[in-house]
């Protein structure tokens, strides 16, 4: 019976051994450059508590701490609100993702640096995805326009933070 137990266990271990992936073995589908034209998908955060509606301050607020992220989730600080911005920049899965990210111990910017991508390129991506929520912002008279370049630099600094972030600080 224990030989039986024994086999049992070998033969599940073998089977989840086989389906974990190693980080050399993901393979992109992107070639790196900006992506354009996707919005972030900011209202899935719940912690954001955003409508999707930038109407009034609080969410521009809410857009900056979107772009941070939040330092207690680990080196991905949390994909949820920019997730299909990043399965789209860096051609690879959440899960493979977060294969690079906690088994191979990389940050947004080497997964980028691993496929051979310019960080930039992903900070430029996820800045866009967040531009049309600042022009909506302007459009309902929340921002205004003379400080959309402005508010535009500050989303940017924030990913661009979130990206290069080595797991140290807040």
């Amino acid at each position: 019976m224990n030989l039986f137990k024994s086999l049992a266990t070998f033969g599940i271990a073998l089977a989840i051994a086989g389906c974990s992936t190693a980080p050399e073995d993901i393979i992109t589908t992107a070639t790196g450059a900006v992506v354009t034209g996707l919005v972030a998908d900011i209202e899935s955060d719940r912690g954001a508590r955003f409508d999707g509606v930038v109407d009034s301050a609080a969410d521009l607020d809410v857009l900056l701490n979107v772009a941070y992220g939040d330092g207690s989730l680990d080196l991905h600080r949390g994909h949820r609100p920019v997730e299909n911005v990043l399965v789209a920049h860096l051609g690879i899965s959440h899960d493979e993702m977060h294969v690079l990210m906690e088994d191979a111990g990389l940050n947004l910017a080497g997964v980028c640096e691993h496929f051979g991508f310019d960080p930039e390129n992903l900070i430029d991506s996820l800045t866009l995805s967040v531009v049309p929520f600042l022009e909506e912002g302007v459009e309902n008279g929340v921002l205004p326009a003379t400080e959309l370049e402005d508010w535009t630099a500050k989303i940017r600094a924030e990913f661009s933070k979130r990206v290069y972030w080595d797991g140290v600080g807040a």
